[in-house]
């Protein structure tokens, strides 16, 4: 059974260990490490130091943390040269840090330059990714983690690399790298008006890694599910019949974003009850 996940940006604004034990506390035992969270700890004066700290909580809590977000920001494939070797080598340190914090999948989002509206804009980004993606995965399997590629979704200004299923398979196709596979977000997908679960199907055994969360179509409101239209057992019936075993990994800033933020005993219900409907999901 897979299971069910949290990532710690709910509570971003505390520290990573009090956030782990905030969330064990409400019933969490699997953590994904939030893009906030790996930049404090990457960040950090004593580094070393945090990263002891956060895998003896995680001992302690009898807790695991086997996946973590890159930089959110990062664009691999920006057309501005700078910009895109200062992401790089942000993403090289994080790739470091969760090898020493024990995480075995790290979650990236292909680089998608300023977005394309034509086979020819799109071919400098496609071997951006492919040229920068090379190394990536050269230093991931160095240091015995993975990249989970993450589909994206298109924006008003034009289409973005990675929002159909068979661009991140066509990459990996010609990456043939055993330190790459893919993320499917779900809101990402449903935004895209894809049929989620067939998406599932064709990543099949690419798929390593989850960000799990509902919206009404519209937009990127990451939900728990079950608050928006997805249709899960669907997407349940689509994992199942995968095989996948990883976790079950709910990506749910909407639940503390959406609207005027709630007060810390609203949020905290809201993550309870956001508890007990992965736990229904993953063994339904």
């Amino acid at each position: 059974m897979m299971p069910p996940a949290i990532w710690t940006g709910i509570y971003a604004a505390k520290n990573t260990c009090d956030t782990l034990r905030a969330l064990r506390a409400m019933g969490w035992q699997w953590f994904e490490l939030s893009t906030e969270h790996l930049h404090q700890i990457e960040q950090h004066s004593r580094q070393q130091e945090q990263i002891g700290a956060v895998r003896a909580a995680l001992e302690e809590l009898g807790a695991r943390m086997p996946q973590a977000h890159a930089h959110l920001e990062a664009d691999i494939a920006h057309p501005d040269e700078s910009r895109r070797e200062a992401d790089m080598e942000r993403i090289r340190r994080e790739l470091i840090c969760c090898a020493d914090l024990g995480v075995e999948y790290v979650v990236l989002h292909p680089g998608t330059g300023e977005g394309h509206s034509s086979p020819e804009e799109l071919r400098p980004i496609y071997q951006l990714d492919l040229q920068n993606l090379s190394r990536l995965a050269d230093q991931a399997g160095e240091l015995g983690v993975r990249i989970g590629l993450e589909n994206t979704m298109d924006y008003s200004g034009g289409r973005h690399f990675g929002a159909r299923p068979s661009e991140l398979l066509d990459l990996l196709a010609d990456l043939d790298h055993p330190a790459l596979g893919i993320c499917v977000d779900t809101s990402h997908a449903h935004v895209q008006k894809l049929d989620i679960g067939a998406a599932i199907r064709e990543f099949g055994q690419h798929l390593c890694a989850t960000h799990i969360s509902d919206n009404d179509g519209s937009g990127d409101q990451h939900l728990t599910p079950g608050k928006g239209t997805i249709n899960w057992p669907a997407v349940m019936a689509a994992f199942k019949e995968i095989g996948y075993q990883g976790i079950f990994n709910l990506e749910i800033p909407g639940e503390s974003e959406f609207g005027t933020p709630p007060t810390p005993e609203v949020l905290e219900a809201r993550i309870r009850g956001a508890f007990e409907v992965a736990q229904r999901l993953v063994s339904s």
